[in-house]
């Protein structure tokens, strides 16, 4: 435990100070408004963080330094500040720097702009985060299997070339029927840019990584898609948290710091898992977090559906269900590695 502990000791002592700072600067109710966005932030990227650790096993120790340094700034200021502002301007029909003054000076109609962009934003994560579970799961060469009836049977229609993209594209058709005429287009094109990325990025790697490529060209292409597929990944998951966010405090300071102290909790937590090789023996915990990936997508069109009316799919219930998903996956492969080994 104690060898353990040493990966998260930093990240506490960042959220100790954060939270300090917070409240000695703005009060109790500051404070305690950004220990709910860090908890959020956690409880929404826990499987994100076995996902990463999966991929970082396959990099060199130096880009392994560079996506849990670098990496951590992309997504915080990148997809949390830089991303949600360039789709409130585009969505919007502003300028960039009316919508930066907006969300620096005017929160309240910040947050109006960002729900007007909601149902692109989350067609694009969403269909990135379908295509990442159908992937895993519709893969002839899986053999593991938690779920085993369903697992074994998907793996068997992964037979079946571009099933999972037949799939999503028709997961997709049926959300942007579902919206007003006015919506399809954009949340169309949205989600089909989600697919398009996903698919490429995991191809490209696939690609470097082949046997036929010499081992230095190999290192450096390959390391470099699979980098970009994580700072997708990591944007794709932080989408739902960044406009879920908004509902807990309009205050952007506030939402910076908090997913910010939860972002480098779960890098953390990324280290811990790649280091210690711990997937190799929780063995099913993997396919836990894809099933937890498959329902956040699910749950990001279905908010996509339901946003023209002014509802949206509450962050608890996406927490809930990957933190429930995870758990019991860590119980199976916990199970499992205390059963005696047949000689």
């Amino acid at each position: 435990m104690a060898r353990y502990f040493q990966y998260v000791r930093f990240p506490l002592l960042c959220c100790l100070i954060g939270l300090v700072a917070v409240l000695v600067s703005r009060g109790l109710t500051a404070a305690w408004l950004t220990l709910v966005l860090l908890a959020l932030e956690i409880s929404l990227s826990f499987d994100n963080a076995v996902v990463n650790a999966r991929v970082l096993e396959q990099l060199t120790p130096g880009q392994q330094r560079f996506f849990l340094t670098w990496g951590l700034v992309i997504p915080v200021f990148g997809v949390r500040f830089l991303g949600p502002l360039l789709l409130v301007a585009l969505a919007g029909g502003v300028g960039l720097g009316e919508a930066f003054d907006a969300a620096m000076h005017h929160p309240d109609h910040y947050r109006e702009l960002l729900e007007l962009a909601e149902p692109r934003i989350l067609a694009f994560g969403g269909m990135f985060l379908l295509m990442v579970f159908l992937r895993y799961f519709f893969d002839e060469a899986k053999t593991l299997h938690w779920v085993q009836r369903l697992e074994a049977r998907l793996a068997q229609a992964g037979r079946i070339e571009s099933l999972e993209v037949a799939l999503a594209l028709a997961v997709l058709l049926a959300v942007a029927l579902a919206l007003p005429s006015e919506l399809r287009g954009d949340v169309l094109i949205s989600g089909l840019v989600g697919l398009v990325l996903q698919i490429l990025s995991t191809s490209l790697a696939q690609f470097f990584g082949g046997d036929e490529a010499a081992m230095g060209r190999l290192a450096a292409h390959g390391g470099v898609v699979s980098l970009i597929y994580l700072e997708l990944l990591d944007a794709s998951f932080s989408l739902d948290g960044t406009i879920g966010a908004f509902a807990i405090t309009n205050q952007l300071p506030l939402i910076l710091t908090g997913l910010g102290l939860g972002a480098l909790f779960i890098r953390s937590l990324t280290v811990l898992l790649t280091r210690e090789r711990a997937l190799d023996r929780l063995i099913y915990l993997e396919h836990g977090a894809h099933y937890a990936i498959g329902a956040l997508g699910f749950l990001m069109l279905a908010g996509v559906v339901i946003a023209p009316w002014g509802l949206h799919v509450p962050e608890w219930l996406s927490g809930l269900i990957g933190v429930v998903l995870l758990a019991l996956s860590l119980w199976d492969s916990l199970r499992q590695a205390r059963r005696p080994r047949l000689s």
